[in-house]
């Protein structure tokens, strides 16, 4: 089986978030991707089931452990790879058709060569916490004096979202990943994602970590479908300021840093003050490796 291995969130290979890209995926049964990207050992593989096309592109996606709905960086470093063999323009619209739905991409072509994908991300709706604070805290060595009290921890999908006030202290954090999962999956939960709007670089709008046991991923370098709700969760709370009568705020959301794989998500969210509508994700990415893998 013909697989490639690209960084997502970068152009710098070994930085960003690592994804399995398998091009011609439609033959394959669900046990055989499962084992592919186990194989792999990437957070997510994604398989390419149809297209691109003049429906767009099917895509599944894999971590070592389990199949997903929808995976941000995996669909960056699959339209990188697609446009890079000539698949698809540089530039131009088409969709994504996965188990979170059919999404909307662009691709945006950069005068330094090559794309970045813009990537519709999936909705969800935000809820209270249905796990203590003071337990899921204790499981990553935080404390309750770290969280920034000015923003609300939710849920969002199956994660977590926890805001602290500082870098140090994110960075500082480790999960004890098995009783994390144990305590985070009876609530139907898969990972905690933490973010501080304290920066490493002027033009970021929050500094992320996200820790996936759920998954079987210790921690996501970067993650794309956080990215996007996160976009959404600090406009609805006034972190990042939409235009009173609508319209379309981009930032940039920094993660991996603290892992030694720093990549740089684009956000943009699109609706009014105190009431976002979309948000999309825009990544570059580098293609690492090529080549055959025996399943």
């Amino acid at each position: 089986m013909q697989v490639s291995i690209v960084d997502a969130f970068t152009r710098t290979p070994g930085a960003g978030n690592r994804a399995g890209v398998v091009l011609d995926a439609a033959g394959l049964g669900e046990d055989a991707m499962q084992r592919i990207a186990a194989a792999v050992g990437a957070s997510e593989t994604a398989f390419v089931l149809a297209g691109p096309g003049a429906q767009g592109v099917k895509l599944r996606y894999f971590t070592p452990e389990a199949e997903i709905d929808f995976c941000g960086h995996a669909t960056v470093a699959t339209f990188h790879l697609l446009s890079e063999k000539g698949l698809l323009p540089r530039s131009g619209a088409t969709r994504l058709e996965c188990a979170a739905g059919l999404l909307d991409v662009e691709l945006e072509a950069l005068e330094s060569g090559g794309s970045r994908a813009w990537i519709v991300t999936p909705k969800s709706p935000w809820l209270e916490s249905p796990v203590p604070l003071s337990q899921v805290l204790s499981l990553v060595g935080g404390t309750a004096e770290m969280v920034d009290a000015s923003l609300p921890v939710r849920r969002n999908a199956q994660r977590l979202m926890v805001p602290f006030r500082r870098r140090e202290d994110v960075w500082a954090l480790a999960a004890r990943s098995g009783a994390l999962a144990e305590l985070l999956r009876p609530h139907g939960l898969r990972g905690l994602y933490v973010f501080t709007r304290e920066t490493r670089e002027a033009g970021s709008v929050a500094h992320s970590r996200y820790f996936v046991p759920g998954l079987g991923v210790p921690e996501d370098p970067v993650t794309g479908s956080a990215a996007g709700p996160l976009g959404v969760y600090l406009s609805m709370h006034g972190a990042l300021e939409l235009p009173a009568t609508g319209g379309t705020v981009r930032a940039r959301i920094e993660q991996g840093d603290a892992i030694g794989k720093p990549g740089r998500i684009e956000v943009e969210v699109t609706g009014r003050a105190g009431h976002p509508e979309q948000a999309r994700i825009g990544g570059v990415a580098v293609t690492v490796l090529e080549g055959s893998l025996r399943v």
